[in-house]
């Protein structure tokens, strides 16, 4: 019997009920159970197999929180905001306060020391105890503060705040120990300045002044010791009152009244007549004996040719002398009414030994029209000589040779202190030149947008820079040595070669060694000459060049420089002239249509044959815009990309230094929109180059000067939609073929000789392209997911222009950055080894500002074809996509967690380098950085030039890296991981912050990795690597955005920062580095024998000491509070904690020598009884012996 079968009976005949709904329900529960125990079981052994693995990479941490502190080293730069100037004629230094509280004394060149005060407010003005090795701060709070700088790190020893007055300023007179303060209420107080405490000897206002003066003569804005009677004191008040005030009668000795407000005064020499600077530009001289009317009264710029000031270029340079000569320039008082003068803000009356007397004044120039430049004027007899300055006058000093007022000075020079410089003038000199500034106070010249630092630095790059550099030194100084030669240098040895480069606004780059402690200029560098500004540019709020990145290789000694404009500058060092033609390649706006199609009647059926304009298009090649046919160009309109920036045409002188080798113009996707370069990484030994913007990559070939690929960010993730990680075992691996895009470029020279007259641009229609259509057609390439068809077949996605908004996926991501558009903001090329097959060779690391990590494989072509060959660069698919904020720094550890370091060539000679270009094999191998490589690493790099196939035989060993495991580190804004490049979906140790990072890098501290960074709220941190456990945490940074994102961390421990706008400072963390660098700071005080006294006043001693002293009587309560050491600094009391420890440990070390010695002393004592012993028993059998004959022994 045959059963029939039919579409609802089986093959037995019988009729297929569906499963009730509940059964399948039923069904389903079950295997998702047993689903979730296999996942439990396999997550097990997982957690077991990573915890296995956690515990052996913590065994190889070595480093511990002992290890690390933090500390100031040195400060560099011109002093922030700066208030006043001192100097010491004996010790031969000088003095800056700021506004910040900050203090900086300056030696001879190398003595450079800054110190702060601790509640940082403003220094009005500083004050040396001449040869005391001391200097007092008078502070805006009302303290003064006296400082002992015979220490290397000056301290703080007394500190006094007045409670009821408010200070104006203070005088101390030579070899006294009493300091005179004048107040803003028009009070003298006096302070001993041995014990730091309040005399009751003041001179009250209204005792001081006449009695029918009816208002309040205003805050006291002079003091000054009488020079032929020490006894006598210059009192100035703002109302043009000047009293000579008699210490030892209590009573007024005479008066003068100026119609004007009073600046400034000074006395001469011979204390018989003194100078008044008034506030009509007027200078008033009196004589002690005639009170009632002045001896002289003139306005010194009043018969100067006003158009001097307006002359062109006065601005500009630094001095700009104009001398007349004629009779005196007195004037009556009717003269000032013609023209209004500014107020002289103060005035110097010096000699100088066989010549006229100098009177030196800031100020006091004609109200014009026009800006007139600030200046200072000196006075030589008849003639007038006005040296006009860059920058606001602040104030002068100047530099004497003796201490004694009474002496007749010789003054050679004058210090100038400007808003934004330090300026010497040699007064002997013809033309009163400059002298050459040796500290580095130019560093804001133009202002710093941003810095590199290198704490390993060969050494032979920092000779090449400082021999090209020192051709660059400006002339126009004297020839003489700079006036100030205080302090001592360290004989300590110095540290590693360290370098410092700054960018600055104008597009120009800096080159400092900042070696040990010392800041030193190098080398300059212009980027702005070579570019022009286009007209049609609206964004004149930017300055196009300014410098936004910097990229040095040091080995090599590429350098990759990018400005605001979206340009890239990529220089190659050369010790020769040279003069030729720049590549330039222009890329255009991501996202944007190549070419707009004047009709869609006009465009070829095939999308893939048809013409297009290439993402780039290097300039000295023919394939441009000008070599498409009459056919093409017709049916093309203009680009729609907007360059701000052109290059400059016709061959340029390139000057020996560095030399620009390829040059990248970034279009921006409208006028007013511009596109900022993110990030930038370059490797020598692949020669390849590639940069990020905030919307997608692009990729260079340095060796043969094309581009290699332009990619968006969200073409980044593949073809599918990849938000999160793919495995390499899933069903995606199958097909991983067809989801690869591969791009090729070749050698734009050779294009340019093999190609027709008429260049045709295509796209690769597959993922791998054949060799010989390469040679043909030379195609550039621009990858696009909209117009690629893919070898799948599947549709192409669409644009991510056209996309609104990112897949729901990543939108999910634990990122506070979700609001702007995804974009690249680091690179890192490195060679990898890993059981993913994808991730196996050369890889460009992409971190995105979602907290993204993508790699991008390269393929690289042999080295005897690696100037003809294509580069390819395929995407795997892969994507690390659970990190907090941007990606700010990744790095790379081998199985035993030591730092791997991406290949570099070493620079070569020109000629060397075309003489072994044929022979040389080039091994692209990572750098393994272990203890023993961090003792010779700057003589490895001083010494090897390139990388070969044979190993190094001294030096530094450059090991291949073959074992397979690899360790990945990232570190995000708010949050670290570490990860095995094996098992991607894993992190084997994780840790997020409390506050985000600002900055952060992976970097070696005693040859073990390590992340340092600074946290948003100004603490900075550092975590060991594998297990990113804190080793310190610690306030360290000024809260300020502006100063955090400066912040460059180098190996070993150190690192740099612009701490002001003006000043670079460097700091260290480690703490065996900050105990040696106390060592490498010299001295500033250095024991000198005083100058020869004039003749003395013998009643001088006995009267500081009877009329100032007790016999005043006890000041007032509650007028000044003297403050307590121990609340000046927990830092000190630290100190001394640390001190009494210290010394205990020392008498018990001594306590135990002691009786060790002891020990010694007895076991000596007895051994020489021994000894004694032995010989008297010696000389009895001598003697026994001595009288027997032969034959009786």
């Amino acid at each position: 019997m045959q059963l029939a079968v039919g579409r609802d009976n089986c093959h037995y005949g019988f009729a297929c009920c569906p499963a009730p709904v509940s059964v399948r329900r039923s069904a389903r529960r079950v295997m998702d159970k047993a689903g979730r125990k296999i996942r439990a079981a396999f997550e097990g052994l997982q957690n077991l197999w990573n915890n296995n693995q956690q515990i052996d990479l913590q065994s190889v941490e070595t480093l511990t929180p002992e290890d690390f502190a933090v500390s100031e080293i040195t400060c560099h730069g011109f002093p922030y905001q700066p208030t006043c100037l001192a100097y010491d004629p004996v010790q031969k230094l000088i003095a800056i306060g700021t506004q910040c509280g900050a203090i900086r004394i300056l030696g001879q060149p190398g003595v450079n020391v800054s110190i702060r005060h601790p509640n940082k407010s403003s220094v009005i003005q500083l004050q040396f105890v001449f040869n005391e090795g001391a200097v007092i701060s008078l502070c805006s709070d009302c303290c003064i503060h006296m400082w002992n700088i015979r220490l290397k790190r000056p301290e703080i020893v007394h500190s006094l705040r007045f409670t009821r007055e408010k200070l104006t300023l203070m005088y101390l007179p030579f070899q006294s120990s009493w300091l005179y303060l004048g107040t803003e209420k028009g009070n003298v107080h006096v302070v001993s300045i041995e014990t730091f405490t309040l005399s009751g000897y003041v001179i009250h206002w209204n005792k001081a002044i006449d009695m029918s003066q009816k208002h309040h003569p205003g805050t006291v804005v002079h003091l000054s010791e009488c020079p032929s009677d020490d006894s006598k004191l210059l009192i100035g008040y703002e109302c043009g009152t000047l009293v000579l005030w008699d210490l030892k009668d209590k009573s007024v000795d005479s008066r003068y009244q100026c119609m004007q407000r009073l600046r400034s005064a000074c006395w001469h020499c011979e204390g018989k007549q003194f100078m008044c600077a008034l506030s009509n530009g007027s200078l008033m001289t009196w004589t002690m004996k005639k009170t009632a009317e002045p001896t002289d009264l003139v306005i010194p710029l009043s018969k100067l040719d006003c158009k001097s000031f307006n002359s062109a270029g006065a601005g500009n340079s630094k001095q700009a002398e104009t001398e007349t000569a004629g009779s005196q320039q007195r004037v009556q008082a009717a003269s000032s009414k013609q023209l209004f003068y500014r107020p002289i803000d103060k005035v110097d009356w010096c000699t100088q030994r066989g010549s006229e007397d100098l009177v030196l004044f800031s100020g006091g120039t004609p109200f014009l029209n026009s800006e007139r430049p600030p200046c200072i004027t000196i006075m030589r007899g008849k003639s007038v000589s006005v040296l006009e300055m860059e920058h606001p006058v602040i104030t002068f000093i100047t530099l004497w040779d003796t201490p004694y007022i009474t002496e007749e000075q010789d003054c050679s020079a004058v210090a100038v202190l400007l808003q934004n410089d330090l300026v010497a003038i040699d007064l002997k000199s013809e033309g009163c030149l400059c002298f050459e500034n040796p500290y580095s106070m130019n560093i804001h010249d133009s202002p710093v947008t941003c810095c590199t630092y290198l704490s390993d630095c060969p050494i032979d790059l920092i000779r090449a820079l400082y021999a090209i550099g020192s051709k660059q030194k400006k002339r126009g100084y004297t020839s003489k040595n700079w006036p100030l030669t205080g302090g001592v240098w360290s004989s300590s040895p110095s540290s590693d070669p360290e370098l410092v480069i700054t960018g600055h606004s104008d597009g120009s780059v800096k080159f400092w060694d900042f070696s040990s402690v010392s800041l030193q200029i190098l080398y300059r560098l212009r980027t702005a000459k070579f570019f022009e500004i286009d007209e049609s540019c609206v964004r004149t709020d930017l300055n196009l060049f300014s410098i936004t990145h910097i990229l040095l290789c040091a080995a090599s000694r590429y350098l990759a420089v990018s400005g605001m404009a979206g340009h890239i500058v990529l220089f190659k060092f050369n010790r020769q002239e040279s003069s030729a033609e720049v590549p330039i390649m222009q890329i255009q706006a991501f996202g944007s249509p190549l070419y707009h199609h004047a009709s869609p009647d006009k465009s070829p059926a095939n999308p893939s044959n048809s013409a297009k304009t290439p993402p780039c298009c290097p300039s000295n090649a023919s394939a441009n815009f000008s070599s498409l046919d009459s056919d093409s160009c017709s049916s093309l309109a203009k680009p729609v990309s907007y360059y701000p920036v052109k290059m400059k045409s016709g061959p340029t002188k390139r000057a020996c230094g560095y030399q620009t080798d390829v040059i990248c113009l970034n279009a921006w996707p409208s006028l007013s929109l511009p596109e900022a370069i993110s990030a930038m990484a370059l490797n020598s030994a692949y020669g390849l180059f590639a940069y990020g913007t905030d919307q997608g990559l692009v990729v260079v070939d340095i060796l043969q000067k094309c581009c290699i690929t332009v990619l968006e960010t969200a073409e980044l993730y593949g073809t599918g939609d990849a938000t999160s990680l793919r495995s390499p075992k899933s069903g995606g691996s199958a097909s991983l073929n067809e989801k690869i895009a591969s791009f090729d470029i070749s050698d734009s020279r050779q294009s340019s000789e093999k190609q027709d007259s008429t260049t045709v641009f295509t796209r690769s229609n597959t993922a791998s392209s054949d060799n010989a259509q390469h040679s043909s057609n030379k195609a550039y390439v621009k990858m696009s997911s909209k117009s690629m068809s893919l070898a799948g077949g599947k549709p192409p996605k669409p644009s991510p222009r056209e996309r609104t908004k990112c897949s729901s996926d990543r939108e999910s991501l634990d990122s506070p950055d979700m609001g702007f558009e995804e974009g690249v903001c680091y690179l890192e090329f490195i060679e990898n080894s890993s059981r993913i097959e994808q991730l196996n060779g050369v890889n460009l690391w992409v971190g995105t500002t979602y907290g993204t990590v993508i790699p991008v494989n390269i393929k690289l072509p042999e080295q005897e074809q690696r100037l003809d060959s294509p580069v390819q660069v395929t995407i795997p698919g892969i994507t690390l996509t659970k990190q907090c904020g941007f990606i700010l720094s990744i790095g790379f550890l081998d199985s035993q967690c030591n730092m791997l370091l991406p290949p570099v060539k070493f620079f070569k000679e020109l000629d060397q380098e075309n003489s072994l270009a044929k022979n040389r094999v080039l091994r692209r191998a990572n750098t393994l950085v272990t203890s023993v490589d961090v003792e010779g690493l700057q003589s490895t790099k001083s010494d090897t030039l390139d990388f070969s196939s044979s190993s190094s035989s001294s030096g530094m060993e450059k090991k291949e890296y073959n074992v397979a495991e690899q360790y990945i580190v990232i570190c995000a804004e708010r949050s670290s991981r570490v990860l095995s490049l094996s098992n991607l979906s894993t992190a084997l140790f994780n840790f997020k912050y409390d506050f985000p990072f600002v900055q952060a890098s992976v970097v070696t501290f005693n040859a073990k990795p390590i992340i340092a960074g600074c946290f948003s709220n100004g603490r900075i941190g550092a975590y060991s690597i594998p297990s990113l456990r804190p080793l310190i945490d610690v306030p360290f940074f000024p809260p300020n955005l502006h100063c955090l994102e400066t912040v460059k961390f180098g190996h070993q421990g150190t690192g740099v920062y612009m701490c002001s706008p003006t000043e670079l400072l460097k700091f260290a963390i480690s703490a065996h580095f900050v105990q040696d660098s106390k060592d490498a700071l010299g001295s500033l005080y250095l024991p000198c024998v005083m100058p020869q006294p004039p003749k003395t006043n013998f009643f001088k001693e006995l009267f500081n000491i009877s009329s100032l002293g007790e016999s005043c009587g006890k000041p007032l309560k509650n007028v000044a509070q003297r403050i307590p050491m121990q609340t000046l600094s927990a830092e000190v009391s630290q100190k001394k904690v640390n001190t009494t420890n210290e010394v205990a440990k020392a008498r018990l070390a001594l306590h135990e020598r002691g009786e060790k010695l002891s020990e010694v002393e007895d076991r000596t004592a007895a051994l020489l009884d021994s000894t004694k012993s032995y010989a008297d028993h010696m000389h009895e059998i001598m003697l026994k012996q001595k009288n027997k004959k032969w034959y009786q022994l």
